[in-house]
């Protein structure tokens, strides 16, 4: 579980840095910086959706190996 931790603190920090460019250069923002912000925000979606790809897989060996116990 530590490595899907690690990987939550690190979606966690490339939020926090992509909300302080923003809050940083958004009065000087033009559209080739705004379209840099959406790839970076894609970036991040990219990554909780592996994120939720691996939990979800280790749910599902949970569910396996509390069924094989059941019975």
């Amino acid at each position: 579980m530590v490595v899907v931790e690690t990987k939550t603190f690190r979606i966690l920090e490339d939020v926090a840095d992509l909300e302080e460019k923003i809050r940083k250069y958004e009065g000087e923002a033009d559209q080739e910086l705004v379209i840099n912000w959406i790839y970076d925000t894609l970036e991040i979606l990219r990554s909780v959706g592996k994120l939720l790809e691996e939990i979800e897989d280790r749910l599902d060996l949970l569910e396996e190996e509390t069924e094989e116990k059941e019975f």
